[in-house]
């Protein structure tokens, strides 16, 4: 940035309020959703893999909501939940929900749709019965927003692809299964070791990322 001589006071035009609806997911929602998904993940490193069918958790009680505005979804979040604990989330000293699907469009900045979700899903939550959620993301804007609104972090670890060792090559190989690269995890305390002792990948877009875990109990 240049700087120039005498420049005039910085005003900061607030965003105009925008009249936002939290409301349940539809089915009518399907494609809109799909199309607000792909955006959110193409600007985010909190997901794996792309989807192409929008997930139902089928077997589970799920929150599923979106944040709509004049007719068009700007945000979305899911949370899928427990029917005994541990089997979804990381604490297991009750059932919980475990937020799967979270996020907004980047023009919609601003206009606190981040907490406004989590509220709702909070509510949504209580109203079947659970008492906490977890969120967990690699993404470091995510990670940073959790901690700024002041969700407790309960856990970290690396994910990472590495390029498979000879002796699993050799093996898979007499089953005719060639390996491109395993996908793998450890604890952030044995991510050093890791990566001294395989063949760690670390080009876009498969470069290792920190999870980090937050929980939210009410």
């Amino acid at each position: 940035m240049l700087a120039t001589r005498n420049p005039k006071p910085e005003t900061r035009n607030p965003k105009p309020e925008m009249q936002i609806e939290i409301r349940e997911y539809r089915p009518e929602d399907r494609d809109e959703w799909m199309r607000v998904h792909a955006i959110i993940l193409s600007m985010s490193h909190a997901w794996n893999y792309t989807i192409q069918e929008r997930p139902m958790y089928d077997g589970h009680e799920s929150t599923k909501l979106v944040a709509v505005s004049e007719g068009r979804i700007v945000g979305l979040t899911d949370a899928q939940y427990e029917n005994a604990p541990g089997e979804l989330c990381f604490l297991k000293d009750s059932v919980g929900g475990y937020v799967l699907e979270f996020g907004r469009l980047s023009e919609w900045a601003g206009h606190n749709l981040g907490k406004r979700l989590i509220d709702a899903t909070v509510e949504d939550a209580t109203r079947k019965g659970f008492h906490r959620l977890e969120y967990w993301s690699q993404d470091r804007n995510a990670q940073r927003f959790y901690a700024r609104i002041g969700l407790k972090e309960i856990g970290r670890h690396y994910r990472f692809r590495m390029r498979p060792p000879k002796d699993i090559l050799d093996l898979l190989a007499k089953e005719y299964i060639g390996v491109e690269y395993l996908y793998c995890a450890c604890a952030s305390e044995e991510w050093p070791l890791i990566k001294r002792k395989h063949d760690i990948i670390n080009k876009h877009p498969l470069e290792p990322h920190l999870c980090v875990g937050y929980e939210v109990r009410f």
